[in-house]
């Protein structure tokens, strides 16, 4: 009895040495890449914003307390097409020459897509493009030309063909990338990026969803009613996308019937918060239906063994004014459309419910999905993994500040944020911004003019300046008057077209 005892002990202990003997093959992980179109941070309960009893999201929820949250992620340039060119090509927008909507990159761009493919990946894009030239580097895709359509969406394949789709887009965009998932090469591991068009103006929603919060009245942002033809008129006052002034918002839906515009009793401030209200209904009714059908496609990773070993990464091509200084759209380089939502789940590497602080950029996010595949990361590309900050770890040498440059017709600007501090300049111009987002965390105060910065703002155009050469950007492709004459404002008679298109249906 003591022999096989003995003998039993030492089998066990062996036995407990085996896996540090003889390693389990390691598997390239799987890659679900969720990327909508205009999400603001602000409208994720996971950030904790005034909005966080309100809005629904509990499959995003879920996946920053599974996972990594980032709360300093930052485009490079606040608009759709160059945002998701920089994310493909980990290129700066006048790196990859896609400075403004419906870009087109150059064939032999870099590409996260086509190394995950030459290196094994089955990959595959499903939903909004918004560039030029098809989607390149892919097994398989289906996507939309432009915008897309919220209903009844067409697709173009791989294979040069068109089908047209009944419903609502966000449904059918889940639908055949399940039908994808269940139709592919089992034996490879896969690179699937879901692209939804929502919630980007109009936030046309589902009918399922036309009585939620219907009779709540939602917290309005603290900058809601900003004069911000006397705080910012460079910038804020510059922007087309006003809730009131300038014949914004309020204008191009108060004659909407589904839903109407919300009550007010004629006055600006009034007519200002009703228009928010309009506006912020409708955008969480667009979220909601973008978490109920992420939560399908995760639902059938976990079903079929998958979810630990798939990076599901979640993230937005921009941030988004969702009233903040009487505002709504992006482009500028104020916080609200500057950071991007960011959340990745990965049990294998990263802690559940973890934070970071980092400044990050779009540009990291290609490098970043070679790294966790296990690639060797295209020298062509600017940015930089973050997959030690997902270890928990943060370099000694990480980036301090960002760069960020905007082209587009209106107003064009470009500068810096620092981890506490914001710079801002304009094309032929002397006149700057300045913030400090310690004191000032909603931009309220611009300190351009207070002596008190005056040492601090000349660090930062220093940091500016060497930003600059960081980026390689040379004084032609800075932004400047002419270089973009498209992208213009909507216009209300845009509005009465597409209005009626949608009544015709």
């Amino acid at each position: 009895m003591r022999l096989y005892h003995l003998t039993f002990t030492a089998m066990s202990f062996l036995v407990s040495l085996l896996p540090l003997a003889v390693p389990a093959k390691s598997l390239p992980p799987n890659i679900l890449f969720i990327l909508s179109d205009d999400h603001a941070l602000e409208a994720i309960g996971a950030y904790g914003s005034w909005l966080k009893n309100h809005v629904q999201t509990p499959t995003i929820d879920r996946l920053a307390a599974e996972g990594m949250r980032f709360t300093n992620v930052c485009c490079n340039n606040s608009i759709c097409s160059p945002s998701r060119a920089s994310i493909i090509t980990g290129q700066y927008s006048h790196t990859n020459g896609g400075i403004n909507l419906n870009c087109s990159l150059k064939e032999e761009a870099p590409s996260y897509n086509r190394k995950l493919q030459q290196n094994g990946y089955q990959t595959a894009v499903i939903g909004k493009w918004h560039m030029k030239h098809r989607p390149r580097g892919m097994d398989f895709f289906a996507v939309t030309k432009g915008q897309g359509k919220y209903f009844d969406p067409t697709f173009s394949w791989k294979d040069k063909t068109t089908t047209d789709h009944t419903g609502y887009y966000a449904d059918v965009y889940a639908d055949v990338a399940l039908d994808w998932l269940k139709d592919r090469d089992k034996n490879k591991p896969f690179c699937l990026n879901l692209h939804f068009k929502g919630p980007h103006h109009p936030y046309d929603y589902p009918k399922r969803h036309e009585n939620l919060l219907a009779d709540t009245l939602l917290p309005e942002p603290p900058s809601l009613h900003e004069d911000v033809a006397v705080t910012s008129p460079l910038l804020k006052g510059k922007h087309w996308g006003h809730l009131l002034r300038n014949r914004g918002y309020y204008h191009r839906h108060v004659d909407d019937t589904d839903p109407e515009m919300w009550p007010h009793d004629n006055s600006d401030r009034s007519k200002m918060s009703a228009a928010y209200q309009h506006m912020i209904h409708k955008y969480i009714r667009a979220v909601a239906a973008i978490d109920e059908n992420i939560k399908r496609v995760i639902d059938y990773l976990e079903a079929e063994g998958l979810k630990d070993d798939t990076v599901i990464v979640y993230s937005s091509d921009q941030g988004y004014w969702l009233g903040q200084h009487g505002l709504y759209d992006k482009r500028l380089i104020l916080e609200e459309s500057l950071k991007m939502p960011l959340i990745v789940r990965y049990p294998r590497m990263v802690k559940a419910g973890s934070v970071n602080h980092d400044l990050v950029s779009n540009v990291d996010y290609a490098p970043t999905l070679l790294e966790l595949a296990g690639i060797a990361v295209d020298p062509r590309m600017q940015g930089r993994s973050v997959a030690p900050l997902l270890k928990g770890r943060t370099p000694g040498d990480w980036r301090k500040a960002i760069w960020y440059a905007y082209w587009a017709a209106g107003h064009p600007h470009f500068g810096m944020r620092s981890e506490r501090f914001k710079l801002i300049l304009f094309p032929d111009s002397n006149a700057f911004e300045f913030y400090d987002l310690k004191k000032d965390p909603q931009e309220m105060t611009n300190q351009s003019d207070n002596p008190e910065y005056a040492q601090v703002i000349e660090t930062a155009r220093q940091t500016l300046e060497s930003l600059k050469n960081e980026v390689n950007i040379t004084a032609g492709q800075m932004p400047g008057r002419g270089t973009s004459a498209s992208n213009k404002a909507p216009t209300l008679e845009n509005d009465r077209k597409r209005k009626k298109k949608k009544a015709d249906k």
